[in-house]
């Protein structure tokens, strides 16, 4: 056999040789993430739709509250009371709420004294910016 050809089927046997390694590797590789995806427990349970959510939700909401009982301390109920005897929901009724009183007295004269004082420091400040400004 010519030399010529020896080396040209040496050269062919470590090109195969090589493809080979790479095509085993690349089989190896996927074969141990087909076992690591088969040591990974998966959980096959209900399927979440909104119908199962809002059904659960509103479970969830009935034995949230069960324990907690609305205590009235006086006539009118507090807002913790109010959402609480709602069920957990923004929505309030008049009726919960109580009666509205209009007629509510104000002493004005307390009002007057602190914009009488409030007057007299806001002109304090003005007459000392111009001071500032003179300067």
């Amino acid at each position: 056999v010519p030399p010529e050809i020896e080396i040209s089927k040496q050269w062919y046997q470590r090109r195969v040789r090589g493809v080979n390694d790479f095509a085993d590797a690349i089989y190896n590789k996927k074969l141990k993430e087909k076992e690591d995806e088969e040591k990974i427990p998966v959980f096959h349970g209900t399927i979440v739709t909104r119908e199962n959510f809002m059904e659960w939700h509103a479970n969830f909401l009935r034995e949230k509250n069960a324990g907690k009982a609305v205590k009235v301390v006086s006539d009118k109920l507090t807002g913790k009371q109010i959402f609480l005897a709602k069920g957990g929901n923004i929505e309030i009724s008049d009726q919960l709420l109580g009666e509205v009183e209009d007629d509510v007295e104000v002493d004005e004269s307390l009002f007057d004294e602190d914009l009488e004082d409030d007057l007299m420091l806001s002109s304090d400040d003005e007459e000392g910016e111009e001071e500032e400004e003179e300067e």
